[in-house]
């Protein structure tokens, strides 16, 4: 199942797996994704704050969540970019993935576990 998007609109063990690219070209550090099991709940967070929500395409496949940001200068070059990438567990449902962006810039995945 593959679903990608602009924005517009847990196991009890160890952590599920997941990588991240930090990545800058202005100057600004963006902080990696949170990841947090609560209760049934798998969530993903990541803060997207510089950038607009057109900047923001979202892609869920295998399992994967890509969020991939890229700000562009007035010239059309690229002038600030961001990446990260988070594995989930095989035990959540691919259906019930949902997005929401916060009016502060963060971006929050969720997902239920089955049984």
């Amino acid at each position: 199942m593959e679903k990608v998007c602009g924005i517009s609109s847990e196991d009890p063990g160890s952590p599920p797996p997941h990588t991240s690219r930090e990545k800058k070209s202005t100057g600004y550090a963006y902080p990696l994704g949170k990841i947090q099991l609560i209760g049934d709940i798998f969530q993903f967070t990541v803060d997207v704050s510089e950038f607009s929500p057109e900047d923001v395409i979202i892609a869920y496949y295998n399992n994967r969540i890509d969020v991939h940001a890229e700000k562009l200068g007035d010239n059309g070059t690229v002038t600030n970019n961001f990446s990260h990438q988070c594995k989930l567990p095989s035990n959540v449902d691919p259906t019930s993935v949902t997005m929401a962006l916060e009016g502060r810039g963060v971006l929050t995945i969720r997902a239920h576990r089955v049984h």
